[in-house]
């Protein structure tokens, strides 16, 4: 009986071991086949990351040619952010000038009474 298991666990030993060979074998496999130029990181993975650099090299250069005056705010944002304060400066300045003209126009008919 000793014998016979010492046997069994033999051959499930010997099919373990065949069994992660064969696994490791394909995963060698699929990693050669990813990392075609062989330094060790898959080639798709370096591709994304040489893109996202590109995007952030690109990014960088077009906020540069938005930025002429070099002070982290587009020119034109900075430009419409004060063309919007003068435009609501200028509201202001009339909605008080409606506010007077009417506070006239009331106080000369509740004189007029």
């Amino acid at each position: 009986m000793e014998d016979f298991l010492r046997d069994l666990l033999q051959r499930v030993s010997e099919k373990i071991r065949s069994a992660t060979a064969g696994a490791e074998k394909r995963l060698w496999k699929l990693k050669e086949k990813l990392d075609q130029d062989k330094d060790g990181k898959p080639d798709l993975v370096e591709k994304a990351l040489q893109e996202a650099k590109k995007a952030l090299e690109e990014a960088k250069a077009r906020l540069a040619e938005l930025d002429q005056d070099k002070n982290g705010i587009p020119d034109k944002l900075k430009e419409l952010s004060e063309k919007a304060a003068q435009a609501a400066k200028a509201a202001k300045a009339k909605a008080e000038e409606a506010a007077r003209l009417l506070k006239e126009r009331l106080g000369k008919r509740g004189s007029q009474a």
